[in-house]
């Protein structure tokens, strides 16, 4: 699996795989991670979607 360099909370560099990307970014642990495109700044960039992975549970509009 592609591994990703990450900028965390604390300004330690490391690298992490695309799924604890997604953790560490919904627990607040990172500042910062690397896309092709450049740096990402968690908060302030436009992030990914993070996909919930349960059953779906919005109400459906009935009317």
């Amino acid at each position: 699996m592609k591994e990703i360099k990450v900028i965390f909370i604390d300004d330690s560099v490391g690298f992490v795989t695309e799924n604890q990307l997604d953790a560490l970014i919904s627990s607040g642990r990172i500042k910062s991670f690397l896309r092709s495109s450049g740096w990402v700044r968690v908060g302030i960039d436009p992030v990914r979607e993070i996909r919930y992975k349960g059953r779906d549970r919005r109400k459906v509009n009935e009317g």
